[in-house]
C-alpha cells in the first residue's frame, strides 16, 4: 500500500503522455495527475520521501494508480481539468472539496447566453442557468473569472477574443471596449450583422469553426496597428471553439445526448462515465 502502490505503478506505466488517478480502498478517486511521460511522473511521486513533503496523507490511503493515455501532453493537462471538475478529487489543489459547498460550485459554471436587442444588436452573457428568454449554449466548465487551468484561460481568454473579433468586425468606435480587455465579461452588447448571426450560432454549438476566419477578414477595415492584435484574437477564439462548444458538442455525440445544452451534472455524469472503464477496469 501506499508509497509500495506507487513503485509497482512506476515499474507499469507507459512513457506517454496522460492522466493518472490514486485510488482509495473502494475505488474512490483520491487524486488526479498529468504528465507528458507517466512513468517518470510517477517514478517522482514514489521517491518521495518522510514528513514535510505535505503529501504523505495522500499517499498513505492509495491503493491502486491507473492511467489513460492521451494523443500528447497538451491534451493530458485538459483532460486532467475535465477530471478535477467531474470528479473531485479531495487531494487535488482548487477542486473546493474541503469546507467548499458544491452547490455553490455549480452556480459559478457558465452558460453562453445571446440576446437579441434593439438596433440589430446581441447582447452575450454568462449565466449560471438557461434563462427563458435568449440563446444558452454550453454547461462551459472552464469558463469564467478564476479558472486556473490551461483549459479554463484558454476557454475565458478565447471567448473573450470572440468578442473582440465581434466588435472589430462591426466597425464600432476606434477603441476596444474596457470590457473586453479582461477576461470573459459577465455582460457585452455588440451590433452583429444578420449575415453572421447563423454563423455565430453554429460556432457556438461547436459545428463550424470558420467564424473566427470570416470576423477577422471583416475587421480588415481596422487600422493596421491593431492587425497583428486581431490575428492572434483569431487563433485564441478557436481555442475557445476547441475548449468549449466543440468539446461539449462531441461528448453530447459520444454519449448519445441528444439536448443541445447540458446542465452541470449531465456533463460531470458524461465525464465519469468516459473514466469509470479505467478506474473499474
Amino acid at each position: 500500500m501506499g508509497l509500495g502502490v506507487l513503485r509497482e505503478a512506476a515499474a507499469e506505466a507507459p512513457r506517454e503522455a496522460g492522466v493518472y488517478l490514486f485510488l482509495a480502498e473502494r475505488g474512490e478517486v483520491l487524486y488526479v495527475g498529468k504528465a507528458g511521460d507517466l512513468r517518470q511522473r510517477l517514478r517522482q511521486h514514489a521517491a518521495v520521501k518522510g514528513p514535510g513533503s505535505g503529501l504523505d496523507e495522500r499517499y498513505d490511503l492509495v491503493r491502486r494508480v491507473v492511467w489513460e493515455v492521451a494523443v500528447d501532453e497538451e491534451a493530458a493537462v485538459w483532460r486532467e481539468a475535465e477530471l478535477m471538475f467531474a470528479l473531485r478529487p479531495p487531494f487535488n489543489a482548487n477542486t473546493g472539496l474541503r469546507g467548499a459547498d458544491p452547490v455553490g460550485m455549480d452556480a459559478r459554471v457558465p452558460y453562453v447566453v445571446v440576446r437579441e436587442l434593439a438596433a440589430g444588436t446581441l447582447g452575450f452573457s454568462l449565466e449560471p442557468a438557461v434563462p427563458s428568454i435568449g440563446k444558452a449554449y454550453g454547461c462551459f466548465p472552464h469558463l469564467g473569472k478564476g479558472v486556473a487551468s490551461r483549459l479554463g484561460i484558454a476557454c475565458s481568454d478565447g471567448y473573450t477574443a470572440l468578442l473582440r473579433l465581434l466588435w472589430a468586425a462591426s466597425g464600432e468606435g476606434s477603441h476596444t471596449p474596457a470590457a473586453i480587455t479582461r477576461s470573459a465579461p459577465e455582460s457585452f452588447v455588440v451590433a452583429v450583422q444578420p449575415e453572421v448571426r447563423d454563423a455565430l450560432h453554429r460556432f457556438l454549438s461547436g459545428t463550424r469553426a470558420r467564424l473566427a476566419d470570416e470576423l477577422l477578414q471583416a475587421a480588415g477595415h481596422r487600422p493596421a496597428f491593431m492587425q497583428p492584435a486581431l490575428r492572434r484574437d483569431k487563433e485564441t477564439a478557436l481555442q475557445f471553439f476547441v475548449g468549449g462548444p466543440k468539446l461539449v458538442r462531441a461528448r453530447r455525440l459520444r454519449h448519445g445526448v441528444r439536448a443541445r445544452v447540458l446542465d452541470v451534472e449531465t456533463y460531470r455524469s458524461l465525464v465519469r462515465e468516459e473514466i469509470s472503464p479505467v478506474i473499474n477496469g
